[in-house]
């Protein structure tokens, strides 16, 4: 249960995260293009709980872990955002990137074996991006 309510308050947190002023927060709003569908964060959500649970890490280590995976998918969701005037191209590259952030940072605090459920559910989660999104993987 609490894991749960840590994964809403994450991403309760992260909905709002950087955006303190109103006009600011419309302004972005309108602006925004989401990498993630309404259905593939709640999914992503759900899922992600799943794989913590197989994980099987302290309470302590899921906060750290939620954390570090809602704040680079928050700026992976906002990476093809109209006001950011990427090309697809350069959205792609920075995705590779920001996933590459994203496993170092866990790797950081998760053991081998958990670091590899990391990997394999999380690349589940890419795939449907990449399939979503029409892009190819090199």
């Amino acid at each position: 249960m609490r894991n749960y309510v840590t994964v809403l308050l994450l991403m309760a947190c992260l909905s709002t995260f950087g955006q303190t002023q109103k006009e600011k927060q419309q302004e972005r709003q309108n602006s925004k293009v989401e990498i993630f569908t309404s259905g593939e964060r709640d999914n992503l959500q759900a899922f992600v709980a799943e794989q913590v649970d197989k994980m099987k890490l302290s309470e302590d280590l899921k906060d750290d872990y939620f954390m570090i995976v809602g704040y680079h998918t928050n700026k992976m969701g906002r990476l093809d955002d109209k006001d950011a005037e990427l090309t697809e191209k350069e959205v792609i590259t920075k995705f590779k990137e920001m996933l590459k952030k994203l496993d170092t940072d866990v790797k950081e605090i998760l053991t081998e074996e958990q670091f590899k459920i990391h990997e394999q559910s999380f690349g589940k989660i890419v795939t449907s991006v990449y399939n979503r999104r029409g892009w190819t993987k090199e």
